[in-house]
């Protein structure tokens, strides 16, 4: 029992759309009461006032307004359509359908008006179909309505902002972990007295593309998230450290792609001359591992110069062992080298100083 408030805590933090769920039916109740206040053809319609409170119901405050505004405008851009066409086009036959639907299309393509677009021809044919003898009165309530909800929707955001900042912390320590995944299973592929067959390095190698997509996604809602937002100066500090960590994981990310390719293509049982050998290949070994130490505390390694200086140690001795080798496989096994020392920079950017 104890622990509960923790959890729900937590629970909340890492799904935001929990959050998002509950101004949503706080601006939708708020709307559905204001709507029935309206007087006039409006309250005929009020069921569009919530629909504006749904719209305006998103992940970040700035979100909120923009698809408010590209919502708002796309239905009366569609309203008008349909006016127009109603009055050049009588009845709401099949010619006027296809009129108004078409022209819908069309205008949504406008890129102003973004993921809202589709509300052109959607209004369009509302307008046409529903607005019948009075379309003044019907655009009126719609758009009115509509905006009316949108400005409810936004001043809940406004009131209770939105900051999710979990689910980037998330996302970021996935990445991390399969980074250090795959640094250990490049650790444990070269740890031995023959190299793997390709076959086996296949099954090594992580996809770590969809991770880092889902990183950029959800650091990049955070980051919007800040904008305009009362809460965000509370969280300056971790805010920042989000920054920074998902950019050093960004740039270890893409070497480690680049280092585990390298690695696999230049190190099988069945080439006949390989870059390592059984000489380097524990030097390499032993290098991947203490680097995937240093990842683990990646944005954390000034409380960690233990783990950065032997990862430095580990990598000068493998670099040495490669300068004093022979020539056969010299330049790969440098490139690989070079590959070590920039992701060792990049997850230590700034650079942590051994200790001592």
């Amino acid at each position: 029992r104890a622990r509960r408030p923790g959890w729900v805590r937590r629970t909340w933090a890492r799904h935001p759309r929990l959050a998002m769920a509950a101004r949503a039916a706080v601006a939708t109740a708020l709307a559905w009461m204001a709507a029935h206040a309206v007087p006039g053809p409006a309250a005929d319609y009020p069921y569009y006032a919530p629909l504006g409170a749904v719209i305006a119901t998103t992940f970040t405050l700035v979100g909120s307004v923009r698809e408010s505004v590209q919502a708002v405008g796309s239905i009366a851009l569609g309203a008008a359509v349909a006016y127009v066409v109603g009055a050049l086009v009588p009845g709401t036959g099949a010619p006027a359908v296809a009129v108004v639907v078409a022209l819908g299309v069309l205008i949504a393509g406008w890129r102003r008006l973004g993921a809202m677009a589709s509300w052109v021809p959607t209004a369009a044919l509302f307008t046409l179909v529903i607005g019948g003898p009075d379309p003044t009165g019907f655009i009126g309530a719609y758009t009115g309505l509509t905006l009316l909800g949108a400005l409810i929707g936004v001043g809940v955001n406004l009131v209770l902002p939105p900051l999710p900042l979990a689910p980037a912390q998330l996302a970021m320590e996935r990445v991390r972990g399969l980074i250090v995944e795959q640094l250990r299973d490049l650790a444990d592929g070269l740890d031995r007295d023959e190299p793997p067959e390709a076959a086996e390095w296949a099954q090594r190698r992580r996809d770590l593309a969809p991770a880092l997509r889902e990183m950029h996604d959800v650091v990049a809602d955070a980051a919007a998230a800040r904008r305009w937002n009362r809460r965000s100066r509370r969280y300056d500090a971790a805010t920042a450290r989000q920054d920074r960590m998902a950019a050093a994981l960004q740039r270890t990310a893409l070497v480690v792609e680049d280092l585990t390719g390298t690695v696999t293509e230049a190190e099988r049982a069945d080439l006949e001359d390989v870059a390592l050998g059984p000489r380097l290949r524990p030097h390499a070994a032993r290098t991947l591992r203490t680097l995937a130490d240093v990842l683990v505390h990646v944005e954390g390694t000034a409380e960690h110069p233990e783990a950065v200086a032997e990862a430095r140690r580990a990598l000068e001795g493998f670099a040495a062992e490669v300068t004093h080798g022979p020539a056969a496989g010299h330049l790969v096994a440098a490139s690989v080298v070079v590959a070590l020392r920039r992701c060792l920079v990049a997850a230590t950017d700034p650079p942590v100083a051994p200790a001592g």
